[in-house]
């Protein structure tokens, strides 16, 4: 039972590390997708803002063509002031013409603060058209590398596999069966040791009779706790009862 448990511990091993190849390749696949995501809410906001922008530029157009017909009816005004002879008529175009002074003030607020409102909204949106360039060229740049790393790990990752199916064919079935079960229901980690009588899996301590049984290795014994099948190190127990010695 001891060359299947080390057996089991070469598998996990391998098993293990093309896990860890797989999820480093998987971590940096969501980091894009996630920035993506970033991107088309950014796309989204610029559209918004853009739009935004141009119905400001119109509305600024329309009140300067505003503002020119108002001037001109002043004009206008201030000629038929200057002809009338009647007393009546007089007041009654002088009333007009503050009218058209009073438009006139009006508009020239409301063109001053639209311009300050299209020089701040094109600053706004020149700053996320920036940012939305950087980050589309980083994800661009990003994806690049992910498809380099996926590429790049999978002869190792092959190489890995087989060595764990040549392992496989030397560990007796219903152990391998019980290994990947385990492995199923615990995080990939499937065997681990028994140190200084304590299940170094869960951190349960071992029964006393249990952890004598298992440090003689001729039967698979599994922590009564979560159920790993656990090994014994001598070297462990060594380095573990001279560190506690110090």
């Amino acid at each position: 039972m001891k060359q299947q448990l080390e057996k089991l511990i070469g598998l996990q091993k391998n098993d293990l590390a093309q896990e860890a190849l797989r999820q480093d390749v998987e971590k940096q696949r969501v980091k894009v997708e996630a920035d993506t995501e970033m991107l088309e809410d950014l796309e989204k906001t610029l559209v918004s803002q853009t739009e935004s922008l141009e119905e400001t530029r119109k509305l600024l157009a329309n009140k300067r063509n505003e503002l020119e017909e108002a001037k001109k009816s002043q004009e206008h005004a201030n000629t038929k002031l200057n002809a009338v002879t009647n007393s009546r008529d007089y007041a009654a175009i002088e009333r007009e013409l503050e009218n058209f002074k009073k438009m006139v003030v009006q508009l020239e607020s409301e063109i001053d603060s639209l311009q300050h409102a299209v020089v701040e909204a094109e600053a706004l949106n020149e700053k996320h058209r920036s940012e939305y360039d950087t980050l589309h060229a980083e994800i661009e740049k990003a994806r690049v590398a992910v498809d380099a790393a996926a590429a790049s790990i999978e002869g190792r990752v092959a190489e890995l596999q087989a060595q764990s199916n040549e392992l496989g064919k030397t560990i007796q079935p219903q152990v391998l069966a019980r290994y990947r079960f385990i492995r199923s229901k615990r995080a990939g980690v499937a065997v681990v040791s028994a140190s200084g009588g304590t299940c170094t899996g869960c951190h349960m301590k071992l029964q006393p009779q249990a952890f004598i049984v298992l440090q003689r290795q001729k039967t698979l014994e599994c922590c009564q706790n979560c159920q790993r099948i656990l090994y014994f190190s001598a070297e462990e127990a060594e380095a573990l009862h001279n560190g506690n010695r110090k």
